[in-house]
């Protein structure tokens, strides 16, 4: 075992925790030593709503026989039962120590009457951590609940279920907002959001839905594509991270709910002009502003290759690398990765992924909050947007849909601007300016101001111009 400076995912059973303590009457029995009882702890510091987890823990320990107190898990399971008759299911997952320890999931019988339905995680192994083990449990969920469409009437209007991520995930409730009031306006209906604030009952009426919209691929991953197989239900996998991103999973949308595609255009051409900032950066400069400019992106799979996808195709910086720790999606992310970048990699060390860093030498970094110090330490700006993350904000703004692309272009040019004031800084203006020519100047966003000023003074010398005027710099903007 090895010991890290840092991890990316915890035990499996944390991402399980993660998934029940998303949603409503769901009640999770946690089989762990007695001081693995960390979770109620990060659940208070996290949602600060001043409610307790819905979580029990069943000690793994050696007790005497005549005793009640908490060990015995049948009794345990039958206890939160009792004491939680709100719940509709109870999840038991295992600790590592206890699935190291050998322990068999129990034989229960529940009363028949107004029992909650059990799910055990027997696909539980020290091996399959937080991410991969919160898909399985989120489609062991999906299963124990959902009724066949024989016993569901589908909407009357076009509806989508919204599989996105779970609790802790960073700006997770922002993130089903903005993508509701994007199929608001193209006239579609969300039916039930998965699984942040959904219950067993809405679960069973997935099927009411018309297709699943995949915001966060790492866990709504398998349980979509029981659906699909299932029941025929169709789905969107696209991530919905820049305005290219949104506007294809918009359109896939609009395509299995048979939408008309002139109502769908016209309502993506009025976000495009009303809250999309993020375009504005193509028409403001040439792509030769961000000439020469390398990001490096790491972490999960969905925000990490929707970042990348819109830094080098929207933005116009070059990405060094791109990077997932998450292993058992490795394969399909190097596949995806290889369109934008010819160094995408797979690793979950976090020092690995540090002399990745020195190495690339990027002007930007994006990633979790294990990358910051190490862009701190060379200088580099800084954004964290990928899982794991250990900020959260009182006020949550989302990554995805046009309102998250406009997020990310303030935040791009706030981060940058440090690497490009330091660069004006040790730079000499080359020749006199104007005072027209330094007001246009001036609007042009800090990051790009460096590369502006230069393509300015370049166009000057090619008219053998003393000095940079206001048409001269206009005309090399063009």
């Amino acid at each position: 075992m090895r010991i890290l400076r840092g991890v990316y995912e915890g035990p499996g059973s944390y991402g399980v925790l993660r998934v029940a303590a998303s949603m409503d009457n769901v009640h999770a029995v946690h089989r762990a030593l007695p001081g693995e009882g960390y979770f109620p702890a990060l659940y208070g510091k996290w949602e600060r709503d001043g409610f307790p987890p819905p979580v029990t823990l069943s000690p793994v320990w050696k007790r005497p026989e005549d005793t009640n107190s908490p060990g015995d898990l049948p009794r345990d399971i039958a206890g939160a039962i009792r004491r939680n008759p709100e719940a509709r299911t109870v999840v038991l997952t295992r600790s590592e120590a206890a699935l190291l320890s050998g322990e068999e999931p129990p034989e229960i019988s529940l009363p028949e009457e107004n029992a909650p339905k059990l799910v055990l995680c027997e696909w539980e192994a020290p091996d399959i951590i937080e991410t991969e083990a919160a898909e399985l449990a989120l489609e062991d969920l999906v299963r124990a609940n959902v009724e066949k469409p024989d016993n569901v009437e589908k909407s009357a209007k076009p509806s989508v279920n919204l599989f996105g991520p779970p609790i802790f995930g960073p700006g997770a409730q922002a993130e089903y907002d903005e993508v509701e009031r994007l199929l608001a306006l193209i006239g579609v209906e969300v039916n039930i959001r998965v699984p942040l604030g959904s219950s067993p009952d809405d679960l069973a009426k997935l099927t009411r839905g018309w297709a699943n919209l995949l915001l966060y691929r790492e866990i709504g991953e398998s349980a979509t594509l029981y659906l699909q197989d299932e029941f025929g239900m169709g789905r969107v996998t696209t991530p919905m991270i820049g305005t290219v991103g949104t506007d294809a999973a918009l359109k896939g949308i609009s395509t299995l709910c048979g939408l008309e595609r002139t109502a769908v255009q016209r309502a993506v051409w009025g976000e495009l002009s009303r809250n999309a900032k993020l375009p504005w950066y193509a028409r403001l400069a040439p792509p030769e502003a961000f000439e020469g400019r390398k990001a490096f992106i790491f972490g999960d799979f969905t925000y990490t290759l929707g970042l990348g996808h819109t830094i080098s195709r929207e933005v116009g910086l070059s990405v060094a690398a791109c990077g997932t720790y998450m292993r058992h999606l490795g394969r399909d992310f190097l596949f995806h990765a290889d369109t934008f970048t010819d160094d995408a990699f797979v690793s979950d060390d976090p020092d690995d992924v540090a002399s990745r860093i020195e190495r690339a030498r990027p002007d930007l970094v994006i990633g979790t909050h294990l990358e910051e110090d190490v862009a701190d330490s060379l200088g580099i700006p800084f954004l964290q947007f990928c899982p794991p993350s250990v900020d959260h904000a009182f006020i949550e703004q989302p990554l995805m849909g046009y309102a998250g692309s406009s997020f990310l272009a303030d935040a791009l040019e706030n981060s940058l601007r440090r690497f490009e004031e330091k660069t004006e800084a040790s730079e000499e203006p080359e020749m006199p300016w104007s005072e027209e020519a330094m007001e246009e100047l001036e609007g042009i966003p800090t990051f790009l101001r460096g590369r502006a000023k230069r393509l300015a003074e370049d166009r000057a010398k090619d008219l053998d111009e003393p000095e940079v005027t206001r048409e001269i710099f206009l005309e090399s903007r063009l």
